[in-house]
């Protein structure tokens, strides 16, 4: 044998060698990162869990004391079903069910301060029910709504909207944020079906794999925090014009629609915590077309206690704080008096 074919054996050994070594450095950096999480999820219980209906739901019966910068020491406790506020069914009292995203969740107050928590304060003759899910689209919350709506036989429907959301309604839209991409699978509403899919960028089979792997997700989580810092994401660039985005104010037409249809003759009362210039527009025909009552002026009165120095978020967060929720509150009970939607109590 010649000296030539021994350097080759040997170095297509330390190539193997080097491969194995890698693979299983991988390996253990992955059951690392597992065991890493199964720990802390069982020292600081999560707020959601896995759903493969809903994509994942709040934990049931969880009650959370800790101390949340900017915001205080926070009691933060979920019912039945996941539900912040479940209320009495059987009660004689006006139900007001009431479903949103995180701002609904409100796990930056504590309990009996949520904006709905100050219409249950200022009037003694309703019952509440709400559900908030972090980082829920409106198929979601819909899902929600389609589960629980014969159980509660709401009387009122108040629905919580996010800008956010109409990135969340769309699969391609969300798969290409890198700041609204909750990196979870998800159901999406696609041609008039239901589709239960992970959000994925131009990467191939490659995220066939980090779907399944804690080390790829967070690497690819990461790598999008740092996208955002240095490059504008499509939630910068877009116009009304977009394709990508006027498919998505389809399907969320769509879903508030399924929405209509479940809730029958019941009143829906839609509120935004935000307001985009390019989609409120769009959104305000959606609501109008589907016999929603639409409040649009909470984010005006949020900027117009900001304006006078008084704080309704945290310093790095924009989850309102109890101001943030009592404003909210107060224009929500002054449009349903006003409306006749409520009676003053």
């Amino acid at each position: 044998m010649g000296i030539s074919r021994i350097k080759n054996i040997s170095r297509g050994r330390e190539i193997i060698l080097l491969v194995v070594t890698l693979i299983l450095c991988l390996v253990l950096i992955e059951i690392g990162i597992r065991t890493f999480f199964q720990i802390r999820n069982k020292v600081e219980s999560p707020l959601a869990v896995y759903s493969e209906y809903f994509g994942w739901q709040n934990k049931e019966n969880q009650t959370l004391n800790r101390p949340i910068e900017g915001y205080g020491y926070i009691k933060y406790s979920t019912t039945k079903y996941g539900f912040r506020v479940f209320g009495d069914i059987n009660t004689q009292k006006k139900k007001i069910f009431v479903i949103g995203d995180s701002f609904t969740l409100a796990a930056t107050v504590s309990d009996g301060n949520a904006y709905y928590d100050y219409l249950k304060k200022n009037n003694a003759n309703i019952e509440i029910f709400a559900y908030g899910g972090g980082g829920y689209g409106s198929l979601q919350e819909y899902l929600i709504l389609d589960r629980f709506y014969d159980m509660i036989k709401p009387d009122l429907i108040i629905w919580q909207w996010c800008s956010n959301d109409i990135v969340n309604n769309s699969y391609e839209l969300e798969s290409a944020s890198y700041i609204n991409n909750n990196r979870m699978v998800r159901p999406y509403y696609i041609n008039g079906k239901i589709k239960r899919l992970y959000p994925q960028q131009d990467y191939g089979f490659i995220y066939k794999i980090i779907q399944h792997s804690y080390l790829l997700k967070t690497l690819d989580i990461r790598l999008n925090i740092l996208k955002s810092q240095v490059a504008a994401t499509i939630e910068d660039r877009w116009t009304i014009d977009d394709p990508l985005l006027q498919s998505s104010i389809k399907n969320t037409s769509e879903i508030m629609g399924l929405v209509r249809k479940r809730a029958g003759a019941t009143p829906i009362v839609v509120f935004m915590v935000d307001r985009s210039p390019v989609t409120i527009d769009s959104l305000s025909s959606i609501f109008k077309k589907y016999s929603m009552y639409f409040i649009k002026n909470i984010p005006d009165e949020l900027q117009n206690a900001r304006a006078k120095g008084i704080a309704v978020t945290g310093p790095r967060n924009p989850h309102w704080n109890n101001t943030g929720h009592s404003i909210a509150g107060k224009v929500i009970r002054d449009y349903l008096i006003e409306n006749k939607l409520l009676e003053s109590g």
